[in-house]
């Protein structure tokens, strides 16, 4: 058990949990193992992960819910939290978010602080089609102006969006104290940044203590952290991660769940939701043309871009890979390696090819690949690349589709015929 905690420790504090936080989590496991049997077809090792792992679901608070909105509208959330928490996003992300559940959201913005941070929320309003409301003054009179727009406008759900700073000071508790008596707020979430790591529980205890906090946005989680600041954060405030923020998209902001988030900090990947962002971002008519081209050897360089563009859809590729199981040890090996930049070039040279020549790569010759490559801004190395990646792709799947009378997959090749990089 002691080695097994020993661990436990490791992974959290390289999960950047705070490290009281560890200490404690530790204690109640230990005391929650001390005595018990272990479960038959269960060993000891596994016995431990098995109770870390109940320990963080239950710690985390369980599976979290949705927004919460007002009997008597409008429902009014206001966004607190430090200068680049990610506020200003959220604010436009929860507002699709209550949109999505059929409610009607404005958006305000009271940050009269930070240069161009309304200008920044009323264009991301705008190009969502999300009513927006500004106005000089004092924070308390911009946020009961929002509240009679929304009235006007028939908006039945208002996000305020908040000033933040560098650090907690008094001056801007007092500020959000006068916010909140000013008009009727249903709910107060604390938004804060993921990579914030032990520093998270002096924020979450500040906020909490001086404005009160009835859940937690956490940002940025398509970054390098495995979310430690979830828990030191859950801890420090003793309210749920309510949302997850994982991309800059207007869509990337899920519901929170504790279990999948636990599976992460313990760096054993979260398949629930890579699949069920999968299902968002994946046209499965088109997948189901591409798989019936690939299966018959007619792979074009149009379905190569569909697939693609859809897994650019999905998020970045370290995020993804954080997501699968042992995937830590993969995204080492992309250390270094800009797997953005390298799809975008990819997506240059099809877009550089004409019509014809995506629909039969075989009748591109030298003097097109030279074409290609002038108007893709590339060597002609990189078209031969791609090309070789696409018959590597399509002598895959031909492969992966010869399927004996018993159902069993005939032997599947290497990867990496493709070149490197691709």
């Amino acid at each position: 058990m002691d080695a097994g905690l020993r661990e436990v420790r490791l992974a959290l504090l390289e999960a950047d949990v705070n490290f009281r936080v560890v200490k404690e989590f530790v204690e109640r496991v230990r005391a929650r193992l001390v005595g018990t049997e272990i479960s038959p077809g269960l060993t000891a090792p596994q016995a431990v992960i098995k109770a870390v792992n109940e320990e963080l679901g239950e710690l985390l608070g369980g599976n979290a819910e949705g927004l919460r909105y007002a009997s008597h509208p409008p429902t009014v959330l206001m966004l607190v939290g430090l200068q680049g928490s990610g506020k200003t996003t959220t604010a436009v992300k929860l507002a699709l978010l209550a949109r999505r559940d059929g409610h009607r959201p404005l958006v305000a913005g009271l940050d009269q602080r930070r240069p161009a941070a309304v200008k920044q929320l009323r264009i991301l309003a705008e190009r969502e089609g999300v009513a927006f409301y500004s106005a000089p003054g004092a924070v308390n009179e911009i946020a009961t102006g929002a509240v009679a727009d929304a009235r006007r406008l028939n908006c039945d759900v208002v996000v305020l969006d908040t000033a933040g700073r560098l650090h907690v000071d008094p001056e801007l508790m007092d500020e959000l104290r006068r916010l909140k008596s000013a008009v009727a707020v249903t709910e107060t979430l604390l938004v804060a940044d993921s990579m914030t790591g032990q520093e998270a529980v002096k924020v979450g205890e500040a906020f909490g203590q001086a404005v009160g906090v009835d859940g937690v946005v956490l940002t940025k989680l398509d970054g390098d952290a495995r979310g430690g600041a979830a828990l030191s954060l859950r801890l420090a405030t003793g309210e749920r991660i309510r949302f997850a923020g994982t991309g800059e998209k207007p869509a990337d902001l899920e519901v929170f769940h504790a279990e999948r988030m636990a599976s992460r900090i313990l760096g054993m990947g979260d398949m629930l939701t890579l699949i069920e962002r999968a299902e968002r971002s994946v046209d499965k008519e088109k997948a189901a043309e591409v798989e019936k081209h690939l299966r018959a050897g007619q792979l074009s360089f149009d379905d190569f871009l569909s697939q693609i563009r859809q897994l650019r859809g999905m998020g970045s590729l370290e995020t993804m890979l954080d997501m699968v199981p042992g995937g830590g040890r993969l995204k080492g090996q992309l250390a270094g390696a800009d797997t953005e930049k390298e799809m975008k070039r990819m997506e240059a040279i099809i877009l550089s090819m004409t019509p014809r020549e995506r629909a039969h790569p075989e009748v591109i010759d030298g003097a097109r690949k030279r074409r290609i490559a002038r108007g893709s801004g590339v060597q002609p190395a990189d078209i031969n690349r791609l090309l070789k990646a696409r018959e590597a792709m399509q002598k895959l799947a031909k492969q992966f589709g010869a399927v004996n009378r018993k159902g069993r997959l005939a032997g599947i090749p290497q990867i990496g015929q493709g070149g490197a990089g691709w």
